[in-house]
């Protein structure tokens, strides 16, 4: 097994193991997203919002022992597949297997956040839409005076 020990192939199995399943949670968090945002569900997006810092502050939890590892193996500054590199086979075999599952699971986390940016673009895109026909409209104070408008606010949205 190389340099390393089984704990560190533990260790590092591990690891992965851990942040595949956080991928995984973070993509499904994205459908329910993308799903609230179809829906004009706000109250649920606002819901999810608040669960995705949990998974941000895991995600900063899984960070910090890939550093330490890394600091352990004497491997600071190369990445999963560099270090997976130095391992000899069997265990290197098992490491690429789990590194390509993290690949793909990160293509996939990747490809859910940016279609749930669009989408929420889109949603604002409507919203500027709808500010801009309210602007044209009348307003009218307590005494029946036309008001002044404040200046719209302005979203940054994505068209069609």
């Amino acid at each position: 097994m190389s340099n390393y020990s089984q704990g560190d192939f533990d260790s590092l199995c591990k690891l992965m193991h851990e942040t595949i399943n956080l991928f995984d949670e973070i993509i499904s968090l994205e459908g329910k997203k993308l799903n609230a945002i179809s829906e004009d569900d706000v109250a649920l997006f606002d819901q999810l919002m608040n669960d995705e810092q949990a998974y941000l502050l895991q995600m900063k939890g899984l960070d910090f022992k890939r550093e330490k590892l890394q600091g352990l193996l004497g491997a600071d500054g190369l990445s999963f597949k560099q270090i997976i590199d130095r391992f000899e086979a069997p265990e290197r075999e098992t490491l690429d297997s789990l590194y390509a599952d993290l690949a793909s699971k990160t293509s996939s986390l990747k490809s859910a956040i940016s279609s749930t940016k669009r989408h929420i673009d889109l949603h604002l895109s409507s919203i500027s839409a709808l500010l801009e026909k309210l602007e044209g409209a009348a307003t009218y104070d307590k005494n029946g005076g036309k008001e002044q408008k404040a200046p719209p606010a302005r979203f940054t949205p994505t068209k069609a």
